[in-house]
């Protein structure tokens, strides 16, 4: 499991900038990397504990809204991929938000769903997926996020073009 904790000592103290009374345990970078981790398997979590129920969330293969419909994603994900590793190239927090720019590698092992009518079966292929996460918090949880990554090059590094 990769090690973030250096970029995440770096934390700047929060001052609670959304004005909801509530005073946040941990930084925004913190929920955004377990947020990231839970949901590509590395570490089992209640998302509940993560993201506020009225979620919503875009990729370039997903908009989604709310708790049940970010749970199903990440068992379809859970279920494509294997030997999944994270890298943080960054982690950072300015006011309500949080960035990360991560690598994801992994062996695409089971079906990966793109659409009702486009599945890429398993290939066993070793595949590299860079890309950038920016979530916007609500009460020191994710509120919403927006994922950006090259999926023509994942789906070519699947496809083995």
């Amino acid at each position: 499991m990769p090690d973030y904790q250096k970029m995440l000592d770096r934390s700047i103290p929060d001052d609670n900038p959304a004005g909801t009374g509530a005073e946040m345990s941990r930084s925004r970078k913190e929920v955004l990397a377990d947020a990231l981790m839970a949901e590509i398997g590395a570490a089992p979590v209640d998302l509940k504990t993560l993201f506020t129920d009225d979620v919503v969330g875009w990729s370039p293969y997903v908009t989604l809204s709310g708790l049940a419909a970010l749970a199903d994603l990440a068992a379809l994900r859970e279920t494509a991929f294997s030997n999944v590793v994270l890298t943080f190239r960054g982690l950072d927090e300015v006011g309500n938000r949080a960035f990360a720019e991560w690598l994801v590698e992994a062996d695409h092992t089971g079906p990966l769903v793109l659409s009702e009518d486009s599945v890429l079966e398993a290939t066993g292929r070793h595949v590299q997926l860079p890309g950038v996460t920016v979530a916007d918090f609500r009460d020191g949880k994710i509120r919403s996020f927006r994922t950006y990554f090259d999926d023509i090059s994942l789906i070519e590094q699947i496809a083995g073009a």
